[in-house]
């Protein structure tokens, strides 16, 4: 009984918008807990998505790896070997050694060589932005 007088007292002195400016709070305060749930569900699919793009890349490079392994136990890469870095020749083939010559690769640079400038370079940006 003593409770019910606390309880109606307490309704009597406080007034009807205390009641409806609590109610409000208590709204806006789920809407913002809510809201909240929400985004850390979305940033955690996100990161779920991320890390299943991970999975499937690194699934991709297995299989790359593996094939990579399967050619290289081939006998064709063991022969491209032995005749690329080890200067080996099958039984019957002639191999010939052609040599390097310096003068031709230097006339090759030489007939590389930049274009003379003339004028300065600001008339060329000048000439470039008003002849647009």
């Amino acid at each position: 009984m003593a409770e019910n007088n606390f309880l109606k007292r307490i309704k009597e002195n406080l007034p009807d918008h205390f009641w409806r400016f609590l109610i409000i709070g208590f709204i806006i305060y789920s809407f913002i807990i809510v809201g909240k749930v929400i985004y850390d569900n979305w940033q955690q699919n996100k990161i779920v998505d991320k890390q299943k793009q991970e999975i499937v890349d690194l699934k991709n490079e297995i299989e790359d790896l593996r094939l990579r392994i399967a050619y290289y136990k081939t006998d064709t890469f063991k022969e491209k070997v032995a005749r690329g870095k080890l200067r080996y020749a099958l039984l019957g083939e002639n191999v010939v050694a052609v040599p390097y010559d310096p003068v031709a690769a230097t006339e090759q640079q030489a007939d590389a060589s930049p274009a003379v400038i003339t004028r300065p370079n600001y008339i060329y940006w000048w000439i470039y932005f008003s002849d647009s």
